[in-house]
């Protein structure tokens, strides 16, 4: 029996690993940790322990992890968000004895993805295609900083938090006005926009002419490079794709031959390993004005969209337990010959009363066969 522990498994990213993994049960055991007892797609795994937010509790947090971890003898610990990530890169390091079972790298890498101004400076340090990148400081010098970063690299410009996922608090800056204030923002970063700016200037103009839409999004075609980069340091794999927004509960994830995003993937894995990353990477891009891919983003995971690229031929985790657990998942691929493209969709989810009633008030929750 192989055993999976996913740390908080019931979200996004897990849910899409458990989707890779659904048609190939057998022989496998998929345990989840969870700070809420309601999710429905923790009832999928086949036992689901609660455990505080690492955030809320670090301390807490561990002792829960290390006794899931003595009872069920994990032979891969797998993170899916980002503070969990850098939670278990820190125990790999403090713990000699459970580094090899747990897939992800030294937490100064962990720490950096996680920060969107170290990201930058990381890959600056690198030579790494990064967008231009100023950190927001409300000083006496903030306003002669952002004209000069405004005349360099135009507008609009991107406002983010240097810590968060899922795009929220991000703004679009379209005026020096707003810019100068979002140096104001604690922990934010001004990114140079990635992207069509036509397109964002056609939107204000129909704004102006015909009123604001319910529903809008400035995402466009995102390029995303998937990595993993064994325990040996070696990339295991690259893979790149175009993900593009077709409904507002759906996406379509199309593999993407461009030669320069496979240049930028080879290149981002050669270097993550030396600095002493293992296990997967995200590389999210954009074309600049220019139409150069340029980075906006890591994410040191597996990512929302690796049930998807699963249906096109790439097995993510089957790749991770085989580089780190020396073991096998079969079949590789949902069919023999995967197709270039797939949709994903958001899709209604319930769960048995019962089963959330006894995770809650137990802690823990077992399937029964």
């Amino acid at each position: 029996m192989l055993t999976l522990l996913f740390l908080s498994g019931g979200g996004h990213t897990g849910t899409n690993v458990m989707a890779s993994l659904a048609a190939r049960r057998d022989g496998l055991r998929l345990v989840a940790t969870t700070d809420v007892a309601d999710e429905p797609a923790l009832f999928a795994f086949d036992a689901v322990y609660l455990a505080p937010k690492v955030a809320d509790d670090p301390a807490a947090f561990e002792r829960r992890v290390l006794d899931i971890v003595a009872r069920e003898a994990p032979d891969l610990v797998v993170p899916c968000r980002d503070e969990d990530v850098e939670w278990l890169a820190g125990l790999r390091e403090r713990r000699d004895d459970l580094r090899l079972r747990l897939l992800c790298g030294t937490r100064a890498i962990a720490a950096m993805a996680n920060d969107k101004w170290a990201s930058y400076e990381f890959a600056v340090e690198h030579g790494l295609p990064f967008a231009p990148s100023l950190a927001c400081a409300d000083d006496a010098g903030a306003r002669a900083r952002v004209e000069a970063f405004i005349a360099r690299h135009g507008l609009p410009l991107v406002a983010k938090p240097r810590r968060g996922v899922d795009s929220k608090g991000v703004v679009i800056v379209t005026t020096a006005a707003q810019a100068v204030r979002a140096m104001q923002r604690h922990d934010h970063v001004l990114q140079g926009y990635l992207g069509d700016a036509a397109e964002l200037d056609a939107y204000l103009r129909e704004i102006a002419q015909d009123g604001i839409p319910l529903f809008h999004t400035f995402q466009g075609v995102k390029r995303s490079l998937q990595i993993l980069i064994g325990p040996d340091g070696a990339a295991t794999h690259v893979v790149c794709t175009r993900n593009a927004v077709t409904a507002r509960n759906a996406r379509a994830i199309t593999l993407d031959d461009d030669v320069a995003a496979h240049a930028i993937g080879e290149r981002c894995a050669a270097v993550f390993a030396t600095a002493g990353w293992r296990g997967p990477l995200n590389v999210q891009c954009q074309p600049d004005r220019h139409g150069t891919l340029a980075i906006h983003e890591f994410n040191v995971r597996f990512t929302g969209a690796t049930g998807a690229r699963w249906h096109i031929g790439h097995d993510e985790i089957g790749a991770a337990v085989r580089a780190f657990a020396g073991r096998a998942i079969e079949p590789r691929f949902p069919w023999r010959d995967a197709p270039r493209a797939a949709v994903e969709g958001l899709w209604p989810r319930a769960a048995d009363p019962a089963s959330i009633r006894a995770l809650a008030e137990r802690g823990e929750w077992t399937r029964r066969v």
